[in-house]
Order: structure tokens, then C-alpha cells, then sequence
């Protein structure tokens, strides 16, 4: 197994560099997430220990809370500034003036839980991640952490078709945000995640996404709307990255920048589990408790899908033609690569049906 094999290869190098006089690197990373939350404990939190582990203690990351150095949709501007080092956040955070950051680490409709690791890895998907990040933003990223599919609404509206979407005050950001204003006239907006509960408590929203199961009923939406939505088609599978100044990165000795890229392929693997085992106690006492949930219909999912994927193509031809080839690259790999996917999967057993 590779990421097996890249940990063997780390530790190799491990042991033929370290020395009493080897050089330490003290880093810090910005996330947005707080000392409680299932990204800082999943994700942050493991990845700092494996790299220091892998190191043996030449590469200490000092992990900081979200909101630590400023507003949280600024973190990528903190690396680049140099007040950090590293910082690991989803690319959705950027918006889409650059249409990468709404499609390559999770699109709406696009690849699922089962196929999103193996696409990232096998697929494609971290090179062209990797491409556009150091041609476009002069930055080396990695994947880090993977989750599963989100819950596509707490909601005080029942949503049954896409034209029930029209006019609904609806949390949401990113990629998804633009596609149901744009096609299906719902009204998105973009709400801090401490903010939320009480705009929906009070109706100043109609319904939103967040995320998982595991991480929504710690926050308690589903005390304030009755209706719980599903599947998360807008968020069916997503993944986070950690980013480092191409110069900061180049500075470091091969064999720590191994360590930190097997650590984080350690921790997307370790924390999409994580996550899966959390959202099913969840589930488990969500059923169990007074909400109704509702699942979209397979005409809400198929519109979603050519809708999501129409904007996508429209919005990476206009990218290329200004001189950005990588939105592009990206849905054209995710498109080939579910359908792919869908076509050839149905020799394997799967726990769940509907």
C-alpha cells in the first residue's frame, strides 16, 4: 500500500539523517477551526504529531486556533505575508474568482466518499492541485484530511424539488452558493459558522449546510429547524490542503518534506474515518429524536448534477481563455473519473441502501 510505503521510506530517511547537530524547523500553522472542533482534532492535531514523530522532533508545527491572527477568510494571505508558516484550509475559503478553489477539493455533485481519496491520489487530483498552486500562487500544497458527505440542510422549509429553492435564505458559500443562485433563485448567504445558530434560531435563515452529522449536532441545529435534508449532494465528499510557501518549502531537507507529506496522507486517511465513525453515532441518536428527515428526490439530484456541472464548464472555459488552464484540467478529471467510477463500481459491496 503507498501511503504504507511512504512511511517506510520516511522513516528510512529518518533514520540516516538524524543527528544530535540535525537542523530543527519551528513552524506555525493557521487553520480556522477552534481547539474543539472535529477539523482541529481530525485533521490539525494528528498532522502536527505525525510530522514530529516522523521527524523525531526536527520539525515542530505549532498549531493555531482559528481567529488567532484574523479573520479566517484571510488565512491563505497570513502565508503568503510570512506571519505563518503553513495553514491548512478548505480552497472553497478563496470564493471563486478562481474557479480551482470551487471544484477541486469538492464540487457539488461530483465524486462521493467512496471515490474521492482514490482521485485525489490515483486520479489526478493532487497533481493538478499542485500544478496550480505553484504556477498561480507560488505556494507547495498537499491534501490533508478528507471528510464524507455533509447533511444538505437543517432547514424550517420542507425541500422537495429544486423550484422549492427559489427565494430561500439559504447559509451556503462557494461553488454551490453561485450554482442555486444562479440557476434554482435561491437567495445564499454566506454566515460565520458562530453565527449561524442564531440566525436560524431567530429566521433570519430559512435553512443551511455546514457539515457532517458528527460535527452538526454538536452545534445543535437540529434543536432550532425540524427538518434535517439529505444526501449532501453539495458536499458529497470534500478535503482540505496544507499550503507553504514554494521558497519556505524548498528551504526544507528532502527527507522532512517527506515526513510531512506521508503525515498528511496518514491523516486524510485516518481522519475520513474518523469523521465516518462520529457522523454514524450521530445519525444513530439524530433518528432517534424529534426531527423529519427528508431525502432529495432523484429528479432533485439529477438537475442539481447538470446544473453544477454546466456552471463548472462555463465558468473553467472563461479561466482558460484568460490564461488558467487548471479549472479546467480539474472538472474535466473529476467528470471523466465519477463517471468512470458509477460505470465500472458495481461488483463492490456496499453496506448501504436506501
Amino acid at each position: 500500500m503507498k501511503i504504507l510505503t511512504g512511511l517506510a521510506v520516511a522513516g528510512a530517511l529518518l533514520l540516516a539523517t538524524t543527528s544530535a547537530h540535525a537542523q530543527e524547523y519551528k513552524w506555525r500553522v493557521a487553520t480556522f477551526d477552534g481547539e474543539t472542533g472535529s477539523y482541529w482534532n481530525n485533521f490539525l492535531v494528528p498532522f502536527v504529531d505525525l510530522v514530529e514523530q516522523l521527524t523525531a522532533g526536527r520539525m515542530k508545527l505549532e498549531p493555531l486556533p482559528g481567529g488567532t491572527l484574523g479573520n479566517i477568510f484571510k488565512i491563505y494571505e497570513q502565508v503568503d505575508d510570512g506571519l505563518v508558516e503553513m495553514a491548512m484550509m478548505p480552497p472553497a475559503f478563496l470564493g471563486t474568482k478562481d474557479p480551482i478553489n470551487a471544484m477541486i477539493l469538492g464540487f457539488p455533485t461530483g465524486l462521493g466518499v467512496d471515490s474521492m481519496v482514490p482521485w485525489l491520489y490515483y486520479g489526478g487530483g493532487e497533481e493538478i492541485l499542485k500544478a496550480h498552486r505553484a504556477d498561480k500562487m507560488g505556494m507547495h500544497s498537499f491534501v490533508l484530511g478528507a471528510g464524507p458527505s455533509e447533511f444538505f440542510a437543517h432547514s424550517h422549509i420542507k425541500i422537495q424539488s429544486v423550484d422549492d429553492l427559489a427565494n430561500v435564505k439559504y447559509r451556503t458559500l462557494g461553488n454551490w452558493a453561485a450554482i442555486v443562485k444562479e440557476y434554482f433563485q435561491a437567495s445564499p448567504t454566506t454566515v460565520p459558522g458562530p453565527e449561524i445558530y442564531g440566525m436560524l434560531e431567530k429566521r433570519g435563515l430559512d435553512m443551511t449546510e455546514y457539515s457532517t452529522p458528527g460535527e452538526n449536532i454538536k452545534l445543535g441545529y437540529q434543536e432550532v429547524a425540524p427538518y434535517i435534508i439529505y444526501p449532501g449532494i453539495h458536499a458529497g465528499a470534500w478535503a482540505f490542503e496544507g499550503v507553504v510557501l514554494l521558497d519556505k518549502w524548498n528551504e526544507l531537507p528532502k527527507d522532512i518534506q517527506q515526513a510531512i507529506e506521508t503525515a498528511a496522507r496518514l491523516t486524510t486517511y485516518e481522519g475520513m474515518n474518523r469523521f465516518i465513525i462520529s457522523d454514524l453515532d450521530a445519525m444513530a441518536k439524530l433518528q432517534g429524536g424529534n426531527n423529519e428527515f427528508i431525502r432529495l428526490s432523484d429528479d432533485f439530484v439529477a438537475r442539481s448534477r447538470e446544473a453544477a456541472r454546466d456552471w463548472a464548464k462555463k465558468v473553467a472555459e472563461d479561466a482558460a481563455a484568460n490564461g488558467n488552464p487548471y479549472p479546467k484540467q480539474a472538472i474535466e478529471s473529476i467528470i471523466a473519473f465519477q463517471e468512470k467510477w458509477q460505470a465500472n463500481a458495481k461488483y463492490m459491496v456496499v453496506d448501504h441502501r436506501d
